[in-house]
């Protein structure tokens, strides 16, 4: 596949930390979301398909093109947004435009007046004079600006407040619709991704514990609230069932099963279920009860 990002045996090694031959193909005109606990290794494969370090070994090719071998090159087709906010500070949003647009070929200065405009964020100022927060959107704009072919963002919203980043949003996906750029985002907030992916990456100690689109994922995971008519045959019951997470109040059983959906519901129709409901999973819960464990203790190391 040419036109896309693809990953091939990543591995990055640190003293206490490495990514372990890390695979993976971000596939063009989608939006895939990037989820893990902190430490993961979200940031450091990012920095990596970015370009910000090359020092890897294994391969990433954007559209073809081997980072590794012609850095600039790759990097006209990727517009970055991270978590370090990377400014001439001492020069205003204008000329912090025109700088930059001398590096990228595709550089549009009308729709960086126009996204300035729609966020309010003033031409004239200094950006050292900037809240963090607007220094943030500033950042969406430029990366906007550059035209890319590929926004990769890593943690974009935090210092955000509501209002704008459902401004950015809809940029983004106008963005998405209208030139099919690709989108990379990393976030811990996964009520957004949620909503907003194609497809999703889960990352955990360095390796990638699975890539699908987000409407499948969620055919392999099931809320399930039951009623027995004899109840101590929830025992038996979940021995049938491969059961990620088992919650009880009174009589009432709330399990969190991963399987398909038909066979699931065969098993517990043999018990003689009083209720026997299927409930809609968040992505947040596929990614708690995934990862194994209790989900207030992951939900507490999530971020």
């Amino acid at each position: 596949m040419t036109n896309s990002i693809q990953c091939e045996n990543i591995v990055k090694k640190y003293k206490d930390f490495s990514l372990k031959s890390v695979s993976l193909t971000i596939k063009p005109g989608y939006l895939t979301g990037l989820i893990g606990i902190n430490g993961a290794g979200k940031t450091t494969l990012i920095n990596i398909i970015s370009g910000l370090d090359t020092d890897f070994e294994g391969k990433v090719n954007i559209n073809g093109i081997d980072i590794k071998k012609n850095t600039s090159e790759a990097k006209q087709e990727i517009g970055l947004i991270s978590e370090k906010l990377s400014f001439f500070m001492d020069k205003t949003a204008y000329e912090n435009g025109v700088l930059l647009g001398e590096y990228f070929n595709n550089w549009s200065m009308e729709d960086y007046y126009i996204w300035l405009d729609k966020m309010n964020i003033p031409k004239g100022q200094q950006l050292y004079q900037f809240s963090k927060g607007m220094k943030k959107q500033v950042m969406f704009i430029l990366a906007l600006a550059i035209m890319p072919e590929y926004l990769i963002m890593d943690e974009p919203f935090d210092g955000l407040d509501p209002h704008i980043r459902k401004v950015i949003w809809d940029i983004l996906i106008q963005d998405v619709s209208e030139r099919n750029m690709t989108i990379f985002i990393s976030s811990h907030h996964l009520n957004e991704l949620d909503s907003m992916c194609d497809h999703i990456a889960l990352i955990n100690n360095g390796k990638i514990v699975f890539e699908e689109a987000l409407d499948h994922l969620k055919e392999g995971y099931h809320k399930l609230q039951i009623v027995l008519e004899c109840g101590d045959d929830m025992y038996a019951l979940e021995k049938e069932l491969k059961v990620l997470s088992h919650q009880m109040m009174g009589r009432l059983h709330t399990l969190i099963v991963a399987g398909e959906i038909e066979a699931i519901n065969r098993t517990v129709e043999k018990y003689c279920p009083l209720i026997n409901e299927t409930l809609s999973l968040s992505l947040e819960e596929i990614f708690l009860f995934t990862l194994g464990g209790e989900y207030d203790e992951l939900k507490e190391v999530m971020g």
